[in-house]
């Protein structure tokens, strides 16, 4: 091959790498232009799958639903209705008075703060008995002290829950306990528009947020109460709300949890895996968070 043919292949290989370049710019022109339509966020994450019966997580300001499995199940609710116990007990009167404890009202089975018979004590501190170690000893003490006797405060739950809007909510007894009944139940959707409540009372959202605290009896005697929510430590801006167990029930568990100016809860019934399910649920649904609409539902 002689020396001018040599140059000519050499421009016309030349060429076509040119204009194979020119083709890719513009496929990639077109494709940056396709692109600019609307499209799922790469941050939303895959639905979580979850152990619990029945489940939900909703907006806590709007009462939005991000998330439901089962949430209209009637189920009971185990110790996660101290929540409304204690909403009661801080919305009564003289919350900081002091008074003797009922002495066969604290003997209950189950969890306890530690109250003993002639105990002076205030409702404040009850109520955080009744939110950190989940007394059972504190919500019988506390139902007395507001009604009178547990029936009259079981009446109030149920009055409340039903001026509310719980319609698949029914108590039995302030504690949660249920061995003996199947008559004390809610539901995922119910428990979490509880806690929405709740949460709106300050004094109750600062007791539920709390990880331990040293408190006194009448006598000056000081003890130590630990919150039995683990996802206060172990979940990012978790804040409350509310552990709950007996053997009917399963694991119960209701929480709140904050991020980035949005405050979301989350409620699962009979659960075993409690703490990673609400973690996976809080971090699926502050991704679907910002693609929601969150206006406020009319009254």
């Amino acid at each position: 091959m002689d020396r001018y043919t040599i140059k000519r292949v050499a421009v016309c290989m030349i060429c076509l790498v040119v204009m194979a370049s020119c083709i890719c710019i513009r496929a990639r022109s077109a494709s940056s232009e396709t692109s600019s339509s609307p499209v799922l966020s790469t941050s939303v994450m895959t639905e979580p799958q979850i152990a619990a019966r029945a489940a939900v997580v909703v907006e806590y300001e709007t009462g939005k639903v991000l998330y439901e499995k089962n949430a209209d199940l009637q189920l009971p609710m185990a110790s996660t209705t101290k929540i409304m116990t204690t909403l009661l007990t801080l919305e009564s009167d003289n919350i900081d008075d002091w008074f003797t404890v009922d002495s066969e009202a604290i003997k209950v089975e189950g969890s306890s703060m530690g109250l003993s018979e002639g105990e002076v004590i205030t409702k404040r501190i009850l109520a955080y008995g009744m939110m950190l170690p989940s007394g059972n000893d504190a919500a019988n003490a506390a139902a007395v002290a507001v009604s009178g006797s547990i029936e009259g405060f079981v009446r109030l739950m149920n009055e409340k829950a039903e001026n509310f809007g719980l319609t698949n909510t029914h108590f039995v007894t302030p504690s949660g306990l249920d061995d003996y009944t199947d008559e004390h139940y809610s539901t995922a959707l119910d428990m979490a528009n509880l806690t929405r409540l709740a949460l709106s009372n300050e004094t109750f959202r600062e007791i539920c947020g709390t990880k331990s605290i040293c408190l006194e009896f009448g006598d000056g005697e000081s003890f130590w109460l630990s919150n039995s929510n683990k996802l206060l430590s172990s979940c990012e801006g978790v804040i409350g709300v509310k552990t709950g167990f007996t053997d009917k029930a399963g694991r119960c568990l209701a929480s709140a949890c904050e991020r980035d100016g949005v405050t979301l809860i989350c409620v699962t019934l009979s659960d075993p895996n409690d703490w990673y399910d609400h973690t996976n649920l809080y971090d699926y649904c502050f991704s679907l968070a910002g693609a929601v609409n969150l206006t406020p539902i009319a009254d």
